[in-house]
């Protein structure tokens, strides 16, 4: 189970590179570039499925709660990812895990021991050491309002999963999946109609820019589906920092490899410690 979470940290890592090299910033654009994400987890599902969607009450109703909720998610994550660093986006967005955490402890009872505190303490200390800047260079004014909603939209995705997986219809991931794709496309069509989206020029150039957003849209739907199962499979203080801390430290050294980004020496020493905190939880 382990390996599948990697992937899911990987895919998500490389997402949040290649949206800040899209450098995809006006609005309308933002829903022009998450429409062809969500076309292309339709296209993915659809294909993988095979057969004729289960649509039970149960599977349309978390499809539609969880493709409204993702599609605020990635709007805000796309418009926070283009408008600022990179490191620091991923720090406060990934902190919502301490959010999914404390209402899976509350909700579903899910036992914690005094390592698996120090090892989430130890990795929030590593988080920020790796990831917060005093600078203001590199953030656009809107980028802080962007944050704060991508930072309250990835704590419900991740309390989503979790209940879903808890609900007895785990095995109807797909069928979900697909519902919550067709609502992402409903969601983005209609706002690139309200915004004017559909006529405006695309700033990237129209191949680089359409190429950006299907990569995107690939990744997100790989590691979104990893997650669905991960999520109601583990107990949330093992995937929740294992995932959101994985995605910050690998971000970071992505970011330097990608994005030219300079690590400074707290920063090194930061992975470090999330390594040393990812043991801790993971695996004692």
């Amino acid at each position: 189970m382990y390996y599948l979470l990697g992937i899911s940290v990987l895919a998500a890592s490389f997402n949040s590179i290649l949206l800040n090299k899209a450098r995809v910033i006006k609005k309308e654009e933002i829903y022009k570039f998450n429409l062809i994400g969500a076309l292309v987890w339709c296209v993915i599902l659809f294909v993988f499925k095979r057969d004729i969607p289960q649509l039970r009450g149960e599977v349309v109703f978390w499809g539609v709660l969880y493709g409204l909720t993702q599609s605020l998610f990635i709007l805000f994550k796309t418009a926070s990812m283009s408008s600022g660093s990179v490191s620091v986006t991923t720090l406060i967005g990934n902190c919502s895990l301490l959010i999914s955490v404390f209402v899976s402890l509350i909700v579903w009872k899910e036992n914690v021991t005094v390592t698996d505190v120090f090892g989430l303490g130890l990795l929030l200390t590593a988080i920020f050491m790796c990831t917060y800047k005093k600078s203001n260079s590199g953030y656009t004014s809107m980028w802080k309002y962007y944050v704060v909603f991508f930072l309250a939209f990835a704590a419900l995705v991740g309390i989503v999963f979790k209940a879903f997986g808890k609900s007895g219809n785990a095995a109807f991931c797909d069928d979900m999946m697909l519902v919550s794709a067709v609502v992402m496309v409903v969601c983005c069509f209609t706002a690139c109609m309200l915004s004017g989206g559909f006529k405006s020029n695309l700033s990237a150039g129209g191949r680089s820019f359409c190429g950006y957003a299907v990569v995107c849209g690939i990744l997100s739907c790989l590691y979104n589906r990893l997650n669905i199962f991960l999520a109601g499979s583990m107990d949330a203080i093992i995937f929740f920092p294992l995932f959101n801390g994985g995605v910050v430290l690998l971000s970071a050294l992505l970011s330097v490899w990608l994005c030219r980004e300079k690590l400074a020496t707290r920063q090194k020493a930061g992975i470090l410690a999330g390594i040393a905190a990812i043991c801790l939880i993971g695996i004692l």
